[in-house]
């Protein structure tokens, strides 16, 4: 019971801190819900990105964006050439996992003042997975290895779709968004020079950073209740055998990893006559995967080795819990043990 309430304190809390809002509180996210004893699943992935374009009051580009207010968004799904250009970057990746029946949502905000343009970028893909399993049995007490590289894929280049009323639409790169809307701008600031060009075609659909911490730094979590499945509505008996979720979560602050950092970049480029500042940011990387079953992690990063996850849908592993639920479950053994004298020292005056 203590450790089910622990999970849902916890998890609840990421979830909610996974929300977006006006703020960038969270970068590259991704939200998954594996279910390897029938090698499928559902995943949402999320790229934020914000670029500050500062200019000199009274320039020719503060007369073009001072007092503009604009937002393109849209949802549309993925053709089939555009699902292969995702899919091979999972290839690229080392990961056999594959994406099918994907939508792409799009946001991104203009908003210009007499000396700042900035513009916000929200990219989502949210689509059925599969091929993640590495070797297949009917056994259930066989261990499924499960292939984790897939969380750190990175698609490079424009991803070009057809909106209604918007038209053609890179959704992958910044760039894509003032092409949409100020395209005679865009083409200055892809001209003025490679590092601002750099900037303005850097992925937006970038997990590299997710890939790159280790699985053993992420917090591992264990829900009995399959109560805390954040995707897709899921339930009980979408689960399969599988007795327990195991929770995966990268991006909340703590004493033993720290935080998370940031991504930032600058350039500065001459347009009309005038030296502009430019300003990337891509806050700290924020994930979430739900599995279906107890979960050890069978390789490390270690020598070029790739991360596998063992997966048992009957019994947990040998491994026992993760070292940090029995920090938590300590933590609150003591704090309940505080509890309990005060009450009994307050009882007996």
């Amino acid at each position: 019971m203590a450790r089910t309430s622990i999970a849902a304190v916890a998890i609840g809390a990421i979830f909610v801190s996974g929300l977006l809002g006006a703020n960038a509180a969270q970068a590259a996210q991704i939200n998954a819900f594996l279910i390897p004893e029938h090698d499928e699943g559902y995943a949402k992935f999320m790229g934020l990105k914000f670029i500050q374009i500062k200019y000199p009051q009274g320039s020719d580009v503060a007369n073009v964006f001072d007092g503009v207010n604009q937002k393109i968004e849209f949802t549309v799904p993925l053709t089939a050439e555009q699902l292969q250009q995702v899919n091979k970057a999972l290839i690229e990746s080392n990961s056999p996992m594959q994406l099918a029946n994907a939508n792409v949502t799009y946001s991104g905000t203009i908003r210009g003042s007499h000396d700042t343009l900035t513009l916000a970028y929200r990219t989502e893909l949210d689509a059925l997975v599969s091929g993640y399993v590495l070797n297949r049995s009917d056994n259930s007490t066989e261990t499924i290895l499960v292939d984790s590289n897939w969380r750190g894929f990175v698609i490079e280049g424009p991803v070009i779709v057809d909106a209604e009323q918007h038209g053609q639409v890179n959704v992958n790169e910044p760039i894509g968004l003032l092409q949409a809307a100020f395209p005679e701008f865009a083409q200055k600031l892809m001209d003025a020079n490679s590092e601002t060009k750099a900037i303005m075609t850097e992925p937006i659909l970038d997990f590299g950073d997710i890939g790159r911490m280790p699985l053993e730094r992420w917090h591992i979590l264990f829900d009995p209740t399959i109560s805390q499945a954040s995707v897709k509505g899921v339930i009980n008996t979408d689960i399969g055998r599988a007795k327990v979720l195991s929770v995966y979560s990268l991006g909340e602050c703590s004493i033993r990893e720290g935080c998370p950092e940031p991504r930032e970049a600058d350039s500065t480029a001459s347009i009309d006559g005038s030296d502009l500042r430019v300003h990337i940011s891509t806050p700290q990387p924020n994930a979430q995967i739900e599995i279906a079953g107890y979960t050890t992690l069978e390789t490390k990063p270690e020598n070029g080795d790739l991360e596998v996850i063992g997966v048992n849908l009957d019994q947990q592993g040998t491994v026992g819990p993760p070292l940090f639920t029995m920090q938590v479950l300590l933590i609150l053994g003591g704090m309940m043990g505080a509890v309990a004298v005060i009450v009994l020292y307050k009882a007996r005056k």
